[in-house]
């Protein structure tokens, strides 16, 4: 059974950069439609809540701030950061998930005493992660420092641990060795001028006979986005070897806040930087996000379609052209209706006054701003 979902409306502000300078203020607006249905699979139609109020699954018409498509750790982290961080710019954000559960690739399993994960097998949780999606006794982590190794002609062959270890690994060539030394050390090719993938990074900097571990095609994967701390190591000190004293001396000056005494019970943390996960597995991390955001994350809901409405925007006038506003004050022009709008002429002043200035609050205005001018 399918249920279609229509008119949910979604204003994206759209800002225009390759402009002259005088005309950067200029903003638009662009209402999008986006058409969701329910999968199959789902058992129950439930109503749904949305600007608090009850919409049933039959179809309905409603405006949101933001919706997100996907219910991955990626779309689940940038409805937490809305939430927490932008409430007052897109206080109704909606993640649609079109399968039963969130997470993505993100995926736990628990049989007979068993748990395992078919996806990202570790983590590296910081506490300003542990503490924004903290549920009460629900965390721990193991951190693990047992060696690693390789089986290689016939042979386990221990991961070199530590820097010092290298001179003794003997499956990278002297050439190799002394290649991943003299470029972590910035003896190598400049940062290219483009967002560089991991593998053009780990390359340039170590050499090719360096490798690792990666879910990903780390020749598709951007390496600030994925190992962010690497990357910086390089921008701040020039090369890996000199980010990394750098960022110790950094350190030293500016010791870290003490700790949050609530995650010392549920959240083992060895010394230096380590790989674990979580007691239940990783699937915590997203199911615990998606708890935070309540109702606003939308299980079996499938994006069907975008459409693109020109029916609404806003120019500051003042700031495109002199002498059109007094001093200290700002002219903003709104237009609403058009064609694909017409029923727009049956609302009063009132309501077309009360209806841009809720926009323009919440995208461009103090929401505590006075009244306007009108």
């Amino acid at each position: 059974m399918t249920s279609t979902f229509t008119d949910l409306s979604l204003l994206r502000p759209t800002i225009p950069s390759l402009i002259p300078s005088s005309f950067s203020k200029f903003t638009t607006y662009r209402s999008f439609k986006l058409c969701c249905s329910l999968t199959e699979g789902s058992a129950t139609f439930l109503p749904f809540k949305l600007n608090g109020e009850a919409q049933s699954s039959a179809g309905y018409s409603a405006t949101a701030d933001c919706v997100i498509v996907g219910g991955g750790i990626s779309g689940l982290c940038i409805a937490q950061a809305l939430a927490t961080n932008h409430r007052d710019v897109a206080p109704n954000v909606i993640v649609t998930e079109a399968r039963d559960c969130v997470g993505g690739n993100i995926t736990t399993l628990e049989r007979d005493g068993y748990l395992w994960e078919e996806g990202p097998n570790s983590s590296q949780p910081s506490d300003p992660m542990l503490t924004m999606v903290w549920i009460e006794g629900g965390f721990g982590v193991r951190g693990s420092n047992a060696p690693r190794f390789v089986l290689w002609d016939g042979k386990l062959r221990p991961v070199p641990g530590k820097p010092t270890y290298l001179t003794f690994f003997d499956l990278m060539s002297t050439g190799g060795k002394l290649r991943a030394g003299f470029g972590a050390l910035g003896l190598r090719p400049p940062p290219p001028g483009h967002e560089e993938p991991v593998e053009e990074f780990v390359r340039r900097n170590l050499g090719d006979e360096y490798t690792g571990v990666c879910a990903g095609d780390p020749s598709k994967i951007n390496m600030k986005a994925a190992f962010g701390k690497v990357w910086n190591l390089e921008q701040t000190g020039g090369s890996i070897i000199g980010g990394t004293f750098k960022t110790i001396q950094e350190r030293s000056k500016n010791p870290k806040p003490p700790r949050n005494p609530n995650l010392a019970g549920v959240f083992q943390h060895p010394k230096g930087q380590t790989v674990g996960s979580f007691r239940k597995g990783l699937a915590m991390l997203p199911d615990a996000i998606a708890s935070r955001l309540g109702s606003n994350v939308k299980l079996f809901w499938k994006l069907s379609s975008i459409i693109k409405l020109e029916n609404g925007g806003a120019i500051y006038s003042s700031s495109l052209f002199p002498d059109r506003a007094p001093s200290g004050r700002i002219l903003l022009l709104n237009y609403v209706g058009g064609a694909t709008s017409s029923g727009i002429v049956y609302k009063t002043e009132s309501e077309l006054v009360e209806a841009v200035d809720c926009d323009l609050r919440k995208m461009l205005v103090n929401p505590k701003a006075t009244d306007p001018l009108v």
